[in-house]
């Protein structure tokens, strides 16, 4: 158990508030070991199960009426605590406990597990809060409430019901659920690169900064703050935000690790963007059908990004055009601007088994309490925190989750290896961001650390990762098998992933898993690669003969367009089709074979059968530099040459414009390649005269300056 802050108060410090809701008298007569032994048995009464020690000890803490901020790890059952709470006191006074977080579908979430419990509870927001709601709320109908800041804040209709007296006297207790989100949301900027990496996460909700000064006029209530990732800088922006010191707040910590989940860092083979390294870890419909997948979420780090792995998830599972059916059994994708119906219907569908995947950001499972996820993806480099958040929504069934990070070699102006990094200097978010990728030592003590002391260790000799390995050690944890404690078993996990389904899942995370003796690969599933568009080598003896086509080219498009158009036109041909580009057709001209290359070569069209003229065109120009007496009496092997030249044309037809072939082998003579290597020595003689110059002026500026010092020093 991690060190906490508690005061243990005697019984005639407890505070108790003339006019509000109180504990029941002869539960707050009882001394501090009477409370704790009271709120296990009632809470094991209640959930036919016992209470953990550290529920209990915040539970205490918010009868004494002490301000608690609990930091527990996700899945720990933080929840519970307001419930509780809640039967410490009176039923006939309807106490009412109000809770803000950060999302909707957050709050709809906790109000059905609030009924399924037995307690009454609504989660407020734009559609269902009016004055009937108000009315009813100030009644006493509901014992948990749930709201946004904003509607906390901004919200007249709240306003009116918050300052009554009526709800004053019911107020027993405020929560503050995912409270890290006063210190991400509140600040109002983060200049970090990593909270662009995370789109969802980044979005400024300046109510987060204002809510201290409403939450002055509680009527002495405590308040209780919960999060699972919470950096030292935060916990100290969150109190100053609050307007609390810290003899008003009590800090809990619970164990913050995590060992059920798995958690494997793999360097990705492609680009951020393409997100094609996810082929990696989905097995074809051919192997597994989509009810039998395992349920999973694939976090992005932008929202456009959230349909690229969903196009490659379907690459993977070999259904092409998956992505684009909104009813897929496969996978659904959710963002902040996803619609309000589509986040309740997805969300609805993911939870009833409809499909097993979800392709999102950061706006999807905040504070969600969903047994169904096993295995998590997270694509790119980002802030420890928020994907520690991530990896803790796996695993949550009593079996254990995997956390599959794809990290990027190199992250352009970051930090890629760790001799960039200082020992011993601080680490801004940007550095956290960067370690956590490169870090040698063991991920989930990594994760802790972080947690703990707000920094990614990066060597096995830091004297805090010792001391926490240690602690793990004596607490019984499981070793850990994360992909640096275990770097063979990682690479064979993410092979076998290929085959991953509900039955064989767990023989594949604890490494037992065989999968006989055919080795899937994902290589087939890879696109294909799009060839590259290279300009043609013009030979000097071609040159004169293709600008003499160019010109005529301009030209004649002039008289083209004159005959469509009319010359009294104010946009003139030369405006339309000038020497920018006739020379990129002359450069692509042995690429030129349908309408769409023009197209792609020129930008488009400006005027009906423009592309179909220049078409012909370029086909008449036929490589004319076979025609030509100079080249004919130089080359007499030209005629065949040009031939190689036609046949490798053809066969690099284009069929798209998004698809360009490799350019032809560029023709060479051996004049021409005798020429070029004269050429390039020059100018590297050239240069070494240039830099020989500059280092003797320099030496000159010197001898100057130290003679201009001497004299006048004398």
């Amino acid at each position: 158990m991690l060190p906490s802050s508690i005061r243990q108060l005697p019984i005639s410090q407890r505070i108790r508030t003339p006019s509000g809701v109180n504990i029941f008298k002869k539960i707050m007569n009882k001394s501090n070991d009477d409370m704790k032994a009271h709120i296990s048995r009632t809470a094991k009464l209640f959930y036919q199960q016992p209470a953990k020690s550290l529920q209990v000890d915040a539970v205490l803490n918010l009868v004494n009426g002490r301000n608690t901020f609990l930091l527990a790890g996700t899945g720990f059952g933080k929840s519970r605590i307001p419930e509780i709470y809640s039967m410490m006191l009176p039923r006939r006074n309807k106490a009412i406990v109000l809770t803000l977080n950060p999302l909707d579908t957050l709050g709809d979430n906790q109000v059905e597990e609030k009924i399924e419990a037995g307690f009454t509870a609504i989660n407020l927001n734009k559609m269902n809060f009016n004055q009937t709601t108000a009315d009813e709320i100030a009644n006493g109908n509901y014992q948990f409430i749930y709201l946004s800041p904003e509607i906390f804040l901004n919200n007249k209709i709240w306003e009116d019901v918050y300052f009554s007296s009526a709800f004053q006297n019911r107020l027993s207790l405020v929560v503050i659920d995912e409270a890290h989100m006063i210190y991400i949301w509140g600040p109002g900027k983060h200049l970090a690169k990593m909270y662009g990496r995370q789109q969802d996460v980044g979005i400024f909700r300046p109510s987060y900064r204002n809510l201290g000064g409403q939450l002055q006029s509680r009527n002495n209530i405590p308040i209780l703050l919960l999060s699972a990732t919470c950096r030292p800088i935060a916990v100290k922006a969150i109190k100053e935000s609050l307007r609390l010191d810290d003899s008003e707040i009590d800090i809990l910590r619970g164990e913050l690790t995590r060992p059920e989940i798995r958690i494997i860092r793999v360097q990705m083979d492609y680009s951020l963007s393409s997100c094609l390294d996810l082929i990696k870890v989905f097995p074809s419909i051919n192997d597994v059908r989509n009810e039998d997948l395992i349920p999973a979420l694939v976090y992005s780090g932008s929202r456009i990004k959230t349909l690229t792995a969903m196009e490659v998830i379907s690459r993977a599972r070999e259904i092409p055009g998956d992505a684009f059916n909104p009813h897929s059994t496969c996978a659904r994708r959710y963002h902040s601007c996803t619609g309000d119906r589509d986040k309740v219907d997805c969300v609805a569908g993911f939870l009833n088994g409809d499909f097993p995947i979800f392709s999102c950001t950061m706006a999807l499972g905040l504070g969600q309490n969903w047994k169904r996820v096993r295995m998590v993806t997270h694509l790119g480099r980002g802030e420890p925190a928020s994907i520690i958040q991530m990896v803790g929504r796996a695993g949550r069934n009593g079996r254990p989750g995997l956390a599959v990070l794809f990290v990027e070699k190199n992250r352009r102006n970051g930090k890629n290896s760790l001799d960039a990094f200082v020992t011993g200097a601080p680490q801004i978010d940007d550095d956290r961001m960067d370690a956590l990728a490169i870090t040698p030592v063991c991920l989930r003590i990594a994760f802790s650390l972080d947690n703990l002391l707000g920094y990614i260790p990066l060597s096995l000799d830091d004297p805090n990762y010792i001391k926490e390995a240690a602690r793990e050690r004596e607490a019984g944890f499981t070793p850990c098998t994360c992909s640096n404690c275990a770097a063979p078993q990682a690479i064979k996990l993410i092979k076998n992933l290929a085959y991953a389904n509900k039955d064989n899942f767990d023989l594949i995370i604890s490494d037992q898993f065989a999968p006989g003796l055919q080795q899937a690969s994902y290589l087939s599933k890879l696109p294909p690669k799009k060839a590259r568009m290279r300009k043609r080598k013009i030979p000097e003896s071609e040159q004169h003969v293709l600008d003499e086509f160019k010109d005529n080219l301009i030209k004649e498009f002039e008289s083209f367009y004159t005959s469509l158009v009319g010359s009294e036109v104010s946009l003139h041909a030369e405006n339309l089709f000038g020497m920018e580009e006739a020379n990129a057709l002359a450069s692509y001209l042995h690429l030129i074979n349908t309408t769409d290359d023009v197209r792609v070569v020129i930008g488009g069209e400006c005027v009906p059968g423009q592309l179909q003229w220049i078409l012909k065109k370029t086909k008449e120009y036929n490589f004319p530099v076979n025609s030509t007496t100079d080249t004919n009496e130089t080359r007499p092997d030209t005629n065949k040459l040009h031939e190689r030249i036609e046949k490798k044309a053809r066969s690099n037809r284009l069929t798209t414009t998004q698809q360009l072939p490799s350019t032809l082998k560029r023709t060479k003579n051996t004049e021409d390649a005798k020429a070029r290597r004269v050429a390039s020595l020059e100018r590297a003689a050239e240069k070494k005269k240039r830099r020989e110059a500059d280092e003797q002026r320099q030496k000159q500026i010197k001898e100057i300056m130290a003679t201009v010092l001497n004299e006048k020093e004398r």
